[in-house]
């Protein structure tokens, strides 16, 4: 197992941020991080091109340290509800994922992906939640989640209405028959 010494361009889950050295096995580096501009080549020409550029991605860094602690705190002010088929006594039909709470989240106004949302438990009955939310390195957002059986029109509604016309159509032909 050969290793390569290669020098991140961009941030990626995982493996670090942007002006990172990092060691990766040398067909990762070859066949995927390095044709798709994710790392250069560790020279001694890239190296000194990413110590230039220190300052800069240090106060990124910073920066985007600082937006994961707003943004944590908003998050955790703030609640999302589901609402989700489900059976009687609170049993759901499936789990609620990740995805599902991406996307509430995101009707919300936050931009969250669904990879750093963190589920201790699977989620299959009705009830209230801390969902954990992965924001930067060591920042983590715990969101209140309420998952709510879905509100339907209640089936036996529309059927008593449909027997009672079926039992006034029944009556107004046996009435005209007499």
């Amino acid at each position: 197992m050969s290793t390569t010494k290669i020098i991140l361009a961009k941030d990626i889950t995982n493996l670090g941020e942007e002006g990172d050295v990092k060691e990766v096995k040398r067909g990762y580096a070859r066949n995927f991080l390095i044709p798709n501009g994710f790392a250069l080549d560790f020279t001694l020409q890239n190296r000194n091109l990413f110590e230039k550029r220190k300052a800069i991605l240090e106060k990124k860094k910073l920066e985007k340290k600082g937006n994961a602690s707003l943004l944590k705190e908003k998050l955790e002010a703030d609640t999302i509800t589901l609402s989700v088929p489900s059976g009687d006594k609170g049993r759901l039909y499936g789990t609620v994922t990740n995805v599902q709470i991406a996307a509430e989240i995101a009707k919300k106004g936050y931009s969250i992906d669904k990879k750093s949302i963190e589920l201790k438990d699977h989620i299959k009955l009705i009830g209230k939640y801390k969902v954990s939310i992965h924001l930067y390195h060591d920042i983590y957002a715990e969101m209140n989640l309420i998952v709510e059986p879905v509100q339907e029109e209640k089936k036996t509604d529309t059927r008593q209405k449909n027997t009672k016309k079926k039992r006034s159509d029944e009556d107004t032909e046996s009435g005209s028959a007499e």
